[in-house]
């Protein structure tokens, strides 16, 4: 293709030179311009698709925090009372001058627990008896304060398993992300899409209008003919259905504009009634100029840009970590466990009772290992499977994905280039299609043609009007197919999507 810019640059619309021939009910309608950089604003911010998606993210950072939940410790208290009379032998109530004896505990715990990134369980506890009773002269303290530890070797060990849960969060978040702004993509791509078609419905009844000047020039020409002599009647009828049939496209193209109205106003607007009673005009009207096409570098930009792969790739770097997880959940658990702790007692008070735990001179610890062997571990094992299976799917959806991508952009170079050599072609047809009529305009006036022919040149002119506009819009709209199957279309139109949701 040759680096060359196109002719033919629709001027923009304008209320005062436009409006009165696109619109047959000005007169109750009123008039709204809009770019297309705003509407792309209005659909980022008003599109109901757009908000609804846009919480995805959101529930997904919600998503981070509840898995991050499995760190966070337990604090655990509690306090008890008992108070118990045991009843005494007759020979030890005789000799102790009492029927029973009665004692008092009073006993508060407290406790830390929780889980290490190592998958390493701890718990820090305290507790202390407080005892009184009948032959009891003072309160006597008694309790313990431990540290107790169980770090699996096996089954349930290291970071990458214990974190899976986070990672899995977060690679959902990144999913829904993605998907976020391959629906904006999408919906920048179909509003977009709606303006030019607008635009086409508003230039292509611009052009039925001026074929039905035509038309009707012709018919009044004929009727002064008929009247002088020179023209029979048959002429005058094949006018006047001429003016029907260009009626009836007047027609068709104006209510064309109006659907056009409505898929746009869907697009923009949080509620289609926004407009009720406006009639849309469009302010940018493309320019068609030849760009730079290059099939490899715009699959290349593409795998590197478009959401819905780099989406593709997350959900498949999510099955691996299930995989890994699952693959660590079939080893047998082996758990080293260890304890340390401080006894104490008094008589005399409770901080004596503090200092004489907090000497060490009465130490406990345990240690120890257990081992626990599933049977069979089916369960396990088909988890694993079925993981290891679903990943494999997912690294072939990757792929097929790589393939469309790769279809989709050379697809899409080719619909621009083929668009723009339509153009061309669209151009010239319809320069010599009014050429044909200008001629057999003349040759009518001469009387070597006839009204038929006349109507034939009509009709052909207006095909010719409605191809290139057609082109002009296929061109267009084909630009913005392949900013979307590049994954650039923010770039293009110098968006940025805030991360903060």
């Amino acid at each position: 293709m040759k680096p060359t810019v196109l002719t033919g640059l629709l001027l923009a619309f304008t209320l005062i030179s436009g409006a009165p021939s696109v619109r047959a009910d000005e007169a109750t309608n009123q008039i709204k311009s809009l770019t297309l950089r705003e509407c792309i604003r209005r659909t980022l911010e008003n599109n109901l698709e757009i908000k609804s998606e846009r919480i995805n993210p959101t529930i997904g950072t919600w998503g981070v925090v509840g898995a991050q939940s499995v760190y966070d410790p337990t604090l655990t208290g509690g306090i008890s009372y008992e108070d118990d009379y045991q009843p005494l032998s007759p020979e030890s109530a005789a000799s102790l001058h009492t029927t029973s004896v009665k004692q008092q505990l009073l006993t508060p715990q407290l406790s830390l627990g929780g889980k290490l990134p190592t998958g390493a369980q701890y718990d820090l506890s305290a507790t202390d008896t407080r005892t009184s009773g009948t032959f009891a002269t003072n309160f006597v303290y008694t309790g313990t304060a431990s540290i107790s530890l169980t770090q699996p070797i096996l089954k349930n060990f290291g970071f990458g398993v214990n974190a899976a849960t986070i990672r899995i969060a977060r690679t959902s978040r990144s999913i829904a992300i993605q998907n976020f702004v391959q629906l904006v993509m999408n919906q920048i791509s179909s509003v977009s899409t709606a303006y030019y078609e607008l635009v086409y419905a508003i230039e292509n009844h611009k052009a039925a209008l001026e074929n039905r000047d035509l038309a009707r020039e012709l018919l009044e020409q004929n009727r002064q003919r008929e009247k002088i002599g020179t023209m029979s009647r048959l002429d005058v009828i094949q006018a006047e259905s001429g003016v029907a049939s260009s009626e009836q496209s007047v027609i068709l193209t104006a209510r064309t504009i109006k659907d056009n109205e409505n898929t746009l106003k869907r697009l923009i607007c949080q509620q289609v009634t926004e407009f009720r009673g406006f009639s849309l005009v469009p302010v940018n009207y493309p320019v068609v100029q030849m760009i730079a096409t290059d099939v490899a570098r715009s699959t290349r930009t593409a795998l590197e840009m478009r959401a819905d792969y780099l989406s593709a790739r997350e959900a498949l770097e999510k099955q691996n970590i299930l995989v890994r997880f699952n693959r660590n959940q079939l080893w047998p658990e082996i758990d080293l466990q260890g304890s340390y702790g401080l006894n104490g007692r008094s008589d005399t008070g409770f901080g004596d009772f503090i200092d004489n735990t907090a000497s060490g001179k009465s130490p406990v610890w345990t240690v120890g290992v257990t081992v626990s062997v599933p049977i069979g571990d089916r369960q396990a094992r088909a988890n694993y499977h079925t993981a290891q299976l679903q990943a494999e799917q997912q690294l072939l959806s990757v792929k097929e994905l790589e393939q469309d991508i790769i279809v989709q952009v050379d697809d899409a170079v080719g619909h621009v280039e083929t668009n723009l050599k339509s153009v061309e072609a669209a151009e010239a047809a319809s320069r010599l299609a009014r050429e044909s009529l200008d001629a057999e305009k003349e040759k009518l006036l001469a009387g070597t043609s006839t009204t038929f022919l006349v109507l034939q040149a009509q009709s052909a002119l207006a095909a010719a009007r409605s191809a290139e506009i057609r082109a002009r819009a296929d061109y267009s709209e084909s630009l913005v197919a392949l900013d979307l199957a590049e994954g650039t279309i923010l770039q293009k139109n110098n968006i940025v999507l805030s991360e903060s949701f």
